[in-house]
């Protein structure tokens, strides 16, 4: 087990944290309490009447997202210190206040309320993260409004699945955004997903890259309505919907996973200050909002937290593969998060060694699991080389921690790993850390807690940021959706799906849609999974068509992202 120079004397042993989580695990009431001393670090309207009631975290509460996230700070120092730098393609910088990016989102808000957006509607997103569309999803929980925003690597029969699921009142894109030097058309997907979901919708757009797009009777330009300037909050119950995703299981992505204001909004704001975020934090996280990670540790928890984010639009390998080290050096950034697969590419591709990353403290990790070999790499590698620690023979070099930490969607953020800013034990390479306070986690085969061997992992107890409905409850347990191996020491392994869903390159893939895509235009298919050294897991599909065919199907209605690697 390793621990870094820079933790050396902060580190406790894993006796003492395994007491700690013990003291917030035991049992319901202490559980209870320990999230309820999280729930009074917001900023509340009304405060709750009951804690927990058996269903509902913080009944009678009321609360508001947005201004926990940007109003918050007013009167600090926050206030007028960077919150947002924002990065394209082309190398073009934006950089806001968070006194400006409150401004964007009352001003995004009137927009909405004019386009006919009141509380409980949904607004959906399908677009890259730009500074206004941060602001529109903001603005969107500022009006009381859920927001679903829709990954732009789908493609338009996804898109459309999801307009049918929660038939939003206004959907936001934009013109194209670039990918390599070339434009993705968004908006053209966008016309065909409404088309072929048949729900009536307005389809407002941000322009960026000022390509002509065809009109239809559905646009307008978002920042062009006529408003009343009113975008003040409104102050829901804790249990209103805040935003979704989809539910993605082995036989479509139909379903609707929600989560809900209050707890949720408690649950990241501890854990976005547990994995070490502080006010004066440079952060950069490279996954996209589209994606449980990128809407709680992009979009919410270190703007609640003050720290300044980073936001880029494009990949990691254009115009060459070393885009992301240069992105750390060039804003000094002291947090980075990213995926295993995005590190075993870049540790293939990239020249690291080029690049001064001595300012960083924590490099971290999520996703898809992580070998104990790319953990070493990053380790020895993207660390920094700073020597104002002492060289550690044992460790085999590295300076800062590495954290692999495990995250789903229905439990809406990280949930174990280690904790540099609350109670750090040491690293075991090759696992996702401890589980975290708060969250109580076992591993079960035919229903009994197992150790040392695989197992499904649930949660035996209920938490804050629990998805509204969710039929992974069963006889009292939360099934994850993930078989993993928890040792004598309670470090977790997570191994993969226990349902038939893939992990390709972090993404949740289903086979289902893929099929049910190819059902679509008459090709009758087979689709699975295989293991693959780079990107974890990748689809397979047995058709009777062309593999060309197969691949161009897919790639239109599903999205680039589930690219069938082989077609038999």
């Amino acid at each position: 087990m390793i621990v870094p120079p820079s933790m050396k004397y902060k580190a406790i042993s894993t006796a003492e944290y395994l007491a700690f989580w013990k003291s917030t695990t035991g049992d319901l009431p202490s559980l209870v309490r320990f999230w309820e001393s999280w729930a009074e670090k917001l900023k509340w309207h009304e405060k709750w009447r009951n804690a927990f009631d058996g269903r509902r975290w913080f009944a009678g509460g009321k609360i508001n997202a947005s201004v926990n996230v940007l109003d918050k700070h007013k009167g600090t120092f926050v206030w007028d210190k960077v919150g947002l730098i924002f990065e394209t393609e082309e190398g073009d910088v934006r950089v806001y206040t968070y006194s400006q990016l409150h401004a964007l989102t009352e001003k995004a808000a009137a927009k909405l309320r004019a386009l006919g957006v009141r509380q409980g509607d949904y607004v959906l997103i399908y677009a890259p993260p730009l500074p206004e569309t941060l602001a529109v999803a903001w603005a969107a929980a500022r009006v009381g409004a859920p927001f679903e925003w829709v990954f732009t690597g789908w493609g338009f029969w996804f898109l459309s699945l999801r307009i049918r699921a929660v038939r939003p009142k206004v959907i936001v894109t934009t013109d194209a955004f670039p990918r390599r030097g070339r434009p993705v058309a968004v908006k053209a997907n966008v016309d065909k997903a409404v088309e072929a979901s048949g729900v009536e919708t307005k389809v407002a757009l941000i322009p960026r890259m000022g390509i002509d797009v065809e009109k239809k009777p559905w646009d307008v330009h978002l920042f062009d309505v006529s408003d009343t300037g009113e975008g003040g909050p409104v102050f829901v119950e804790a249990d209103h919907p805040l935003f979704a995703l989809p539910a993605t299981e082995a036989e479509g992505s139909e379903g609707t996973v929600v989560h809900e204001t209050g707890g949720y909004l408690t649950q990241t704001y501890a854990t976005t200050l547990w994995i070490g975020l502080r006010p004066r934090d440079t952060y950069f996280c490279t996954v996209l909002p589209g994606w449980i990670t990128g809407i709680t540790y992009v979009l919410f928890g270190p703007f609640m937290v003050g720290s300044t984010v980073v936001v880029y639009e494009g990949g990691p390998d254009y115009p060459h593969w070393d885009r992301w080290w240069s992105i750390l050096e060039r804003y000094a950034v002291t947090v980075f998060l990213t995926t295993p697969g995005a590190l075993r590419l870049l540790s293939r591709s990239s020249k690291v060694e080029e690049y001064n990353l001595d300012m960083l403290r924590l490099v971290l990790t999520t996703a898809e699991p992580m070998e104990e070999e790319l953990w070493w790499w990053t380790y020895r590698n993207a660390t920094g080389q700073s020597f104002v620690y002492d060289y550690d023979p044992k460790s085999g070099g590295g300076r800062v921690p590495v954290i692999h930490f495990y995250i789903t969607r229905e439990v809406g953020t990280f949930l174990a790993g280690n904790l540099p800013n609350l109670a750090f034990a040491p690293i075991k390479p090759g696992t996702s850390g401890l589980p975290f306070p708060g969250f109580a986690i076992d591993s079960l085969e035919n229903g009994v807690s197992v150790r040392n061997r695989p197992g499904r992992l649930v949660l035996k107890m209920p938490w804050p940021g629990m998805p509204l409905e969710s039929h992974r409850w069963v006889e009292g347990v939360f099934y994850l959706g993930d078989v993993g191996i928890i040792d004598d020491d309670m470090y977790i392994r997570v191994l993969g799906r226990d349902d038939g869903v893939l992990k390709v390159n972090g993404y949740r893939i289903s086979p289902g849609d893929i099929r049910k895509a190819l059902e679509a235009v008459g090709i009758k298919a087979e689709v699975y999974g295989r293991s693959d050294p780079l990107k974890f897991q990748v689809p397979v599909v047995k058709a009777g068509s062309p593999p060309e065919e197969v691949k161009k199907v897919v790639r239109s209605y599903v999205g680039p992202i589930a690219d069938p690697e082989v077609v038999q």
